[in-house]
């Protein structure tokens, strides 16, 4: 084993991960915990899967292990930073120097998986109004934004998920593929958007990502309820792990580099359905512990829009806020790129209002203009910029007033299609 800084805190604390594993192997595994700075929990689990890997003479694998991400917020027991910034939030707009850091680290070192651990609560203020409390001992879940081109096929992911529900409940602990239970009443999957590292990581990188959430322990459950906590996350590390190290020829693959008019996803959904979805639960007043079924249920994701990406996108050297994100995420500039033949969108009565309101139109120009960063898409991550600077993108960073990207009636977008 072995140890490396990859950056620091807003507070100077410095940032270690841990090496394990054989470092010829192809099958290279990033896990972080501890974004959120009071899931100790989290931490403890990886804790101690760090000291299982010590009593192994020989890993199948290749791990690098962020165990506080945040130790800032750690310190104080917040689950933001010492900035106020919920680290998990902050995969797109990359205003922290810790989340900053993990994606320069990812670049650098480039895993084939992310393993993202958390704790959730298991307490949801809609829910104890008939009693409930979630009672699930592990969350696990995958990227639901399909913004990313899929590593693995659906039958794969199911197989996954099935897998360590089997391993945990061999050893009496419950697992289910990670839910929100929404006030509507409607329950789907974790979010879509990509601020969080399970969807931004795999958009940006191409790589395979999973979220590992465990039941926060309530009060009255004292130290049998968090040793259960930490034992059921580090029983569910060690399956994932195996289930990766089985299926190792699966992530051999070859990252993808875009290409003119590639098809990209830029507006998902769930799908509307009313499946039932069967999980545990407490009674917070009798204390039983039962299956209950819950109906509404979102199991499933479509594609409501696709965009035709373009050979570059140019973005004008006057948003320089905008353009220093985009080399933040690592991706490569054409400078001072004289640029002929281009698209300009036409924001038409627009009013105000969002983009997906709005009537937008393409004008194709031949002028010769200049003063713009030009990034091309044929490079890794190339359809991200598409998810990030497309007016109609769910995801894009228009939604941020800051970065000035101006949706005023009757005005021309500044990012331009070359």
């Amino acid at each position: 084993m072995k140890n490396i800084t990859i950056g620091q805190s807003f507070l100077g604390k410095p940032l270690t991960v841990e090496f394990v594993g054989d470092k010829k192997s192809p099958l290279k595994i990033f896990i972080i915990s501890g974004q959120h700075g009071d899931e100790k929990y989290s931490k403890e689990a990886v804790f101690k899967l760090i000291e299982h890997f010590k009593s192994i003479s020989k890993c199948p694998f290749y791990a690098a292990i962020l165990s506080n991400a945040n130790p800032d917020g750690y310190q104080n027991q917040t689950r933001e930073n010492a900035q106020s910034i919920d680290l998990n939030r902050d995969h797109l707009l990359l205003q922290s120097n810790e989340t900053e850091s993990i994606h320069s680290f990812i670049r650098k070192w480039n895993p084939k998986i992310v393993i993202d651990v958390h704790n959730y609560p298991s307490r949801r203020k809609h829910l104890l109004k008939k009693h409930l409390i979630i009672n699930q001992d592990i969350f696990v879940d995958v990227p639901t934004n399909l913004t990313s081109l899929q590593t693995l096929n659906d039958k794969k992911i199911n197989e996954f998920i099935s897998k360590v529900k089997l391993d945990l409940d061999s050893k009496g602990f419950s697992c289910d593929r990670y839910v929100i239970f929404q006030k509507s009443g409607q329950i789907r999957h974790s979010t879509l958007d990509v601020k969080d590292a399970r969807n931004s990581l795999a958009s940006r990188y191409g790589l395979f990502s999973i979220i590992l959430e465990g039941k926060e322990p309530l009060k009255k459950e004292g130290t049998l309820g968090e040793n259960r906590t930490v034992m059921s996350q580090f029983c569910a590390l060690c399956s994932i792990i195996d289930w990766l190290v089985q299926n190792k020829d699966e992530f051999n693959y070859t990252p993808h580099v875009s290409t003119k008019g590639e098809l990209v996803p830029i507006r998902v959904k769930y799908r509307n359905s009313n499946e039932i979805i069967e999980l545990e639960v407490k009674n917070s007043k009798t204390k039983e512990i039962s299956k209950k079924e819950f109906k509404n249920y979102s199991s499933g994701v479509e594609i409501s829009k696709f965009i035709g990406l373009p050979s570059a996108y140019g973005v004008p050297n006057s948003l320089t806020k905008l353009v220093k994100l985009l080399k933040k995420h690592g991706f490569s500039s054409l400078d001072n790129f004289k640029i002929g033949k281009h698209k300009m969108y036409y924001m038409k009565n627009s009013e105000g209002k969002k983009s997906s309101k709005q009537q937008i139109k393409k004008k194709i120009i031949t002028d010769q203009i200049s003063n713009y960063t030009v990034f091309p898409i044929n490079q890794l991550g190339g359809r991200f910029l598409a998810v990030l600077l497309e007016p109609q993108s769910k995801f894009g960073l228009h939604r941020f007033p800051d970065l000035k990207l101006d949706f005023s009636k009757n005005s021309e977008y500044p990012i331009i299609r070359i």
